[in-house]
């Protein structure tokens, strides 16, 4: 973990250098990789120049259950581009990756994945030259409010009510469990191990601020949720919706773009007149065109790749599952 500053410093560099902003706080990074069941000693690799400053790096994550994904990500300083890092860390987060065979039974499919930022070319033609097909893209969105977004206009029945970290936190997990079932690559995960997580991510960094989390209610039922942070992963003067879901019986119902509308308001009211979110460009849960709807555009796009270790049953989500399933 000492060497989370400098891998920090890499990225803000990077950001910088591609988006004009220096991207992930260094809290935020810090948290990532303290996950449960993440070992920074074993998943990480650094490349470092002779002047011993670092230059390089990969990462594998692997502490889903079961790793059926395991995922690669790398990154080059700017200067050190298309030199042959992005081929030889692709190399070794592929030889990293195939140690999770022995973890998965033997019957199931398992496949590495590697996001891309769009604008890196040498990342995307690394992934090429390793036989990596790009199988997905997703985006971030943002709003720029120059004014105050509309009101909500809630459906009949439904009511908003702030949440309650001392008593909702597992009833909020399980909705997001439940709406995430519907999306691409969902994994289903050991109940206990799974909610450690979401905890952990969703609350363990300073961005963290449980008045930032409504719920939409239908009676006593949850019919909704909206989980927002103080800031995301691009700066700090930018609001950040980490997850905005509702339930199956009560979708189509205009419950997410009050939701949504909701959270524009609340930043807006905090002194937030940006506001971003991360959705997969092809949601099976038509996502990205609600969010366009809601007046937000794309403000950058991610590509990802995947090469397959071995064949099998894929027991990840690729479509819309029934409601019997």
């Amino acid at each position: 973990m000492e060497d989370v500053p400098i891998i920090h410093q890499l990225e803000e560099k990077k950001s910088l250098h591609y988006h004009g902003t220096p991207g992930y706080s260094l809290a935020l990074l810090t948290n990532e990789y303290q996950a449960p069941g993440f070992d920074p000693e074993k998943n990480f690799h650094l490349v470092f120049d002779q002047e011993n400053k670092l230059i390089a790096y990969a990462e594998l994550r692997d502490d889903a259950n079961p790793p059926v994904h395991p995922y690669v990500w790398f990154s080059v300083d700017p200067d050190f581009e298309d030199q042959g890092l992005e081929d030889y860390l692709i190399d070794w987060g592929e030889k990293r990756s195939l140690q999770v065979l022995d973890r998965v039974d033997s019957d199931l499919r398992v496949a590495m994945r590697s996001h891309s930022y769009h604008v890196v070319e040498s990342s995307k033609k690394a992934k090429e030259n390793a036989e990596m097909k790009q199988i997905r893209h997703s985006f971030r969105m943002m709003i720029e409010m120059d004014e105050p977004p509309p009101e909500p206009d809630w459906p009949d029945g439904i009511t908003l009510q702030a949440y309650d970290p001392e008593k909702d936190a597992y009833a909020v997990y399980q909705v997001d469990e439940e709406v995430f079932q519907d999306h691409f690559g969902y994994v289903k995960e050991p109940e206990e191990e799974a909610f450690e997580k979401f905890m952990h991510f969703m609350t363990g960094a300073e961005t963290y601020d449980p008045s930032l989390w409504v719920l939409a209610m239908d009676g006593e039922e949850i019919a909704g949720i909206c989980l927002c942070r103080k800031y995301g992963d691009e700066d700090q003067d930018t609001g950040h919706i980490s997850v905005l879901g509702v339930r199956r019986p009560w979708r189509r119902k205009g419950i997410a773009l009050a939701l949504l509308q909701h959270a524009f308001g609340e930043f807006y009211r905090r002194g937030k007149r940006k506001v971003d979110l991360g959705v997969d460009a092809e949601s099976l849960t038509g996502a990205t065109d609600l969010y366009i709807q809601a007046g937000m555009f794309v403000l950058r796009q991610f590509d990802l790749y995947e090469k397959e270790l071995r064949p099998g049953k894929d027991v990840s989500v690729t479509t819309l599952l029934s409601s019997d399933e």
